[in-house]
């Protein structure tokens, strides 16, 4: 898994593999226009001309189904995705026992009506979920910007939220041309059924609510940055353009205000100390960025409230460390006898830092016995940890 905190990267593969719809209901109605006349028409609204119009392939659920989960696998190795199971289900964000492939097999074996793959630059229809013009537009505003923007290096660099940012910018711009779209030319179907499945029950397994907020994430925060964009720009696209292929977003931060962007704000590094006794190893680390937190607190704090703490965000990392083997005997999924978790968050000032660190200590009380947890201000940065006993776990945030 590319990012342990950002599971969009995995499920909605919409930049580094496919990019999908998803329908609510099995039989809405085919596209009224063809594809031709629809990719015309998406060429106008979004100012750009098709160099090739991609052919549109049909495709069996099953098929779908294929090649959701072999982009998942090229994504990452079995070893990366247990880490990074382990790191979600550590922070209470997956139910012990969650399997992210089996999640993802869902989502594209049931939700999705059509996609496009970057990598082959392949269109794909899927036979019996029924596409309406309205998503055929967004598919192939996808198609039309990798001609000019090359979608498969986006997300390529920079960390974890570096990567989320980048999808919600591409996912955003086909969201708000998908919009236009349908006012212009509606459809029989309603704009919201395109969305809608992203958060329903997939197969007979309830999605999690973490696992629902990163589906969602790209298309709905991704739209009004680029709502903001094309605002600062008159109603253009030209800053979209600039961002998608000469200044793509680093921070999730970006999305979420947008003025960061605009401004040309960079995050502010931060440090990690790590366990120093024998055994230990770093498994995973990266950026912890704004949503990420958010998405953190949420279940905690409320959804309002962690949006609220999490605005002064500048700049944040995580680590995971483990002491023996993965798969430790007698020690399911999560570990806590195992495992240590740093993390560091910079915000725009003490009194933020603060707020941040108690909202942190009520998350941490909230989780299941077995870690031992430390949270300290320095200035206006938050340092927390998680690990087997509470010195550690003080040592974590020095």
């Amino acid at each position: 898994m590319r990012t342990p905190y950002v599971v969009i990267g995995v499920l909605i593969v919409a930049l580094l593999g496919l990019s999908a719809l998803t329908s609510k209901d099995e039989t809405p109605p085919k596209p009224a226009a063809s594809v031709p006349v629809i990719a015309h028409r998406v060429e106008a609204l979004r100012h750009l001309r098709y160099r090739t119009v991609p052919p549109a392939k049909a495709a069996t659920p099953a098929e779908a189904r294929r090649d959701g989960l072999a982009d998942f696998d090229r994504g990452e190795s079995l070893a990366q995705r247990r880490i990074g199971e382990e790191l979600l289900m550590l922070l209470g964000l997956l139910p012990p026992g969650a399997d992210l492939r089996r999640i993802e097999g869902s989502v594209y074996g049931e939700q999705v009506a059509g996609y496009y793959d970057p990598r082959r630059r392949r269109l794909a229809l899927v036979r019996g979920a029924g596409v309406d013009d309205v998503t055929l537009a967004h598919e192939l505003t996808h198609a039309l910007e990798d001609q000019y923007a090359d979608l498969a290096k986006l997300g390529a660099g920079g960390g974890d939220d570096a990567s989320t940012a980048q999808q919600a910018l591409v996912e955003g711009s086909a969201t708000e041309l998908m919009d236009e779209y349908a006012a212009r030319w509606p459809s029989r179907a309603p704009l919201g059924d395109a969305l809608a499945g992203l958060t329903q029950v997939t197969g007979a397994t309830p999605l999690p609510q973490y696992i629902a907020r990163t589906l969602v994430f790209p298309y709905f925060q991704g739209q009004s940055f680029v709502q903001a964009l094309r605002d600062a720009n008159g109603g253009g696209w030209k800053l979209v353009d600039v961002a998608e292929r000469a200044r793509p977003p680093m921070t999730t931060a970006e999305i979420l205000q947008p003025l960061r962007w605009l401004r040309a704000q960079q995050a502010v590094g931060v440090t990690l100390a790590g366990p120093t006794g024998r055994g230990w190893r770093r498994l995973t680390a990266s950026t912890l960025g704004e949503e990420d937190l958010a998405a953190l607190l949420s279940p905690s704090s409320g959804a309002v409230a962690a949006r609220r703490l999490t605005a002064g965000w500048e700049g944040g990392r995580y680590a995971l460390w483990r002491r023996g083997p993965l798969a430790a005997a007698g020690c399911p999924a999560p570990c806590r006898a195992h495992d240590a978790l740093g993390m560091a968050v910079r915000v725009d000032s003490a009194r933020s830092a603060a707020r941040l660190a108690r909202a942190l200590s009520r998350w941490s009380e909230r989780l299941p016995v077995g870690s031992a947890s430390a949270v300290r201000v320095d200035g206006a940065t938050v340092r927390a940890a998680l690990a087997p006993d509470g010195a550690l776990a003080a040592r974590l945030t020095r």
